[in-house]
C-alpha cells in the first residue's frame, strides 16, 4: 500500500476528508484496531508495530478523550440525512464499546492493514503489550480478541 493514500473511518482531523465526503455508513474493513491501557501504552505499541514493518502512515492512536471528543464533533457536523442513515446504521454496541474504553481512559491505536496475514503480523506484533482487546475490520468478517485485563 506504499502509493496508496488512506482514508481513516475514524477521525475528525484536519488530516481527514471533510464530514460531507466521507461515506454515509460506516466501513472500517481492511483496519486493525488494538485498545490499550492508556496513551503511553499505545505509543510503544505503535513503536512495536513499526519494528515489524508498519509504516508511520499505517497507524494512528486516539487517546479516549480524542475519541470521545471527534464523536461529539462528528454528531454535530451530521446533516438530517446522515442522521437518518446512521440511525439504521451505526453499531450501538461498538460505540458503547470503544466509548466505555474512552471514559476509562483507555487509547485505541488503529492499524491499517491490507489483508488477514498482515492483521496476523500486527497481532503477533502487540503480544507483549497490554491490549484490552483487538478487532480486526476483515474484508470477509469482523474478529474480536480480548487479550488481556488490568487489575486495578
Amino acid at each position: 500500500m506504499p502509493d496508496v493514500e488512506i482514508v481513516w473511518p475514524v477521525g475528525t482531523t484536519d488530516q481527514d476528508p471533510d464530514l460531507s465526503a466521507r461515506p454515509w455508513v460506516f466501513d472500517a474493513r481492511g483496519f486493525l484496531v488494538a485498545i490499550l491501557t492508556d496513551a503511553d501504552e499505545a505509543e510503544r505499541a505503535a513503536a512495536d508495530l513499526r519494528a515489524v514493518g508498519f509504516l508511520d502512515r499505517e497507524l494512528r492512536i486516539f487517546t479516549g478523550r480524542q475519541i470521545l471528543d471527534d464523536h461529539s464533533r462528528y454528531t454535530e457536523q451530521k446533516s438530517l440525512a446522515r442522521r437518518v442513515v446512521t440511525a439504521f446504521t451505526d453499531d450501538p454496541e461498538t460505540l458503547d464499546l470503544y466509548h466505555g474504553h474512552a471514559r476509562d481512559g483507555r487509547a485505541a491505536l488503529w492499524v491499517r492493514v491490507s489483508d488477514d496475514d498482515e492483521a496476523n503480523r500486527a497481532i503477533r506484533g502487540l503480544a507483549g503489550r497490554a491490549a484490552l482487546h483487538i478487532r480486526h475490520y476483515g474484508h470477509r468478517r469482523q474478529t474480536d480478541f480480548c487479550l488481556h485485563r488490568p487489575t486495578r
